[in-house]
């Protein structure tokens, strides 16, 4: 039996929070770093570049559709639907960005292309090495597909999410799914005709994705030796590196995603002035938070930014517990307590992160669903009693995040005072590393951080 068809390539995305994320927390913390940057931002969509590579093709398969004189094949039409279907779309983007990656990663030494951050790019050089010459087939279909689930996991994917929450277009794809969206188009067609590499590569990929449109024959495959040598050269010159991108569409990206205001926009005010006067001194997150809170005019994008800082010091000091319990195979209760003592904290520690955050009703109303049950769980649990209880909590709380993943707790209480372990155990927190007010959660600031470097035509 060949076994390859039931294997797919890893992928930490997806099943990465079972590993990283013990307490279930992940849930609670995004919700308010995505209410700071209004869905722009995320762990999978932070890249100028590949923000830029997915307006463009976009904007190509919408002009494209919308003229009444473009025809597709009847081969075509009969294997993925009319110009108007989403399937035609997706294997436009599929195939837009297959392209995409080939011409970069096969860009000669001297082009200045940088690969990192390219999705796609180990597996293309590697079809690059064997094949020689690659066949990239138009479909929807994984037969067409680089990457594993290319339609989730690919650019188009990936930024799906941030286009629809700016209006762009809806789930399936419609272009004119509300009136303000022609605004965002017409933004975007001035970017494009105002940047003379873009300018090139919007004429050369739409004259290429035209072609293919109007002569596809059934199943018909395209050899990467037989793509014209200028729109590979398009590609190169207009999308290098996100340094280039970010400097060519800053201001157009800060006008359409609104990062550039309130609560994001302040955010984005420290770190522009930090990358200016002391570049090789970054703030810590917590810095940052305080910083920006100072520089918010508005009250309510000001309260943003406060929900934060009131969060986490109870999801802080609870995960310190958490890696307290799983340090060893073995231990007992008062061995913990030690522990926790030795690093300055108390029986007081988690009941007085909880009432910081009950004197501000504004912050559980954030949340909705399993977030809001799993933060009041985490309060409910730190106003136990003694240190004893709020263990015994943790734990049980932790073992109900992890039965529901259908999976066992990393760590259990066995009998009256002993702790179990039943995962791999983790290094004993120290004084050093573990100060008081220590935070552990990043709310999305790494990924705005590489965003906005982009921006400003620098490396993160």
């Amino acid at each position: 039996m060949q076994l390859n068809q039931f294997l797919t390539e890893y992928d930490d995305e997806l099943s990465g929070d079972s590993y990283i994320d013990p307490l279930g927390v992940l849930v609670i913390w995004s919700a308010f770093g995505q209410q700071i940057f209004r869905n722009r931002v995320n762990s999978i969509s932070n890249d100028v570049r590949n923000y830029t590579l997915n307006l463009l093709h976009h904007t190509l398969i919408r002009d494209l559709c919308d003229d009444d004189a473009v025809q597709p094949s009847k081969a075509l039409v009969e294997e993925v639907g009319d110009k108007h279907s989403l399937a035609l779309r997706q294997a436009s983007l599929v195939y837009l960005e297959n392209l995409f990656t080939y011409a970069m990663v096969a860009a000669p030494a001297n082009a200045g292309v940088e690969s990192l951050g390219i999705l796609g790019a180990s597996k293309a050089r590697a079809r690059l090495e064997a094949q020689g010459n690659p066949q990239l087939q138009f479909t929807h279909k994984k037969a067409g597909y680089l990457l594993v689930r290319q339609l989730g996991l690919g650019v188009s994917g990936r930024y799906k999410t941030p286009f629809m929450e700016m209006g762009f277009f809806n789930a399936t794809y419609n272009y004119h799914h509300k009136p303000d969206a022609a605004k965002l188009w017409d933004k975007t067609h001035l970017l494009i005709q105002g940047c003379e590499r873009l300018a090139a590569l919007y004429k050369e990929a739409k004259a290429h994705l035209l072609e293919l449109l109007q002569g596809y024959r059934r199943k018909s495959r395209i050899a990467f030796d037989d793509l014209p040598a200028s729109l590979l050269d398009a590609y190169r010159k207009a999308l290098p590196s996100p340094r280039q991108v970010g400097a060519d569409t800053r201001d157009f990206w800060l006008d359409i995603t609104g990062l550039d205001q309130g609560a994001a926009g302040a955010l984005l005010s420290v770190l522009d002035e930090q990358a200016q006067q002391s570049p090789d001194l970054p703030l810590s997150v917590q810095q940052l938070f305080a910083l920006g809170q100072q520089r918010c005019g508005d009250p309510a994008e000001q309260q943003k930014l406060l929900h934060v800082q009131t969060l986490e010091p109870l999801l802080a000091e609870a995960d310190l517990l958490f890696t307290l319990a799983h340090h060893a195979k073995n231990q007992s209760i008062a061995e913990i307590e030690a522990h926790w003592q030795a690093l300055g904290r108390d029986a007081d520690t988690l009941p007085t992160a909880a009432n910081q955050i009950e004197e501000m009703p504004s912050l559980t109303s954030v949340l909705a669903g399993t977030g809001q049950k799993r933060l009041m769980h985490l309060l409910k649990l730190a106003r136990t009693g003694s240190f004893a209880e709020q263990l015994r909590g943790l734990l049980e709380y932790h073992a109900l995040v992890m039965r529901g993943r259908g999976q066992l707790p990393w760590a259990q209480a066995q009998d009256f005072d002993r702790i179990k372990v039943n995962a791999r155990t983790t290094t004993l927190p120290t004084a050093e590393k573990w100060s008081a007010g220590r935070w552990v959660n990043t709310y999305y600031i790494p990924q705005f951080r590489n965003l906005v470097a982009g921006y400003r035509g620098v490396q993160p």
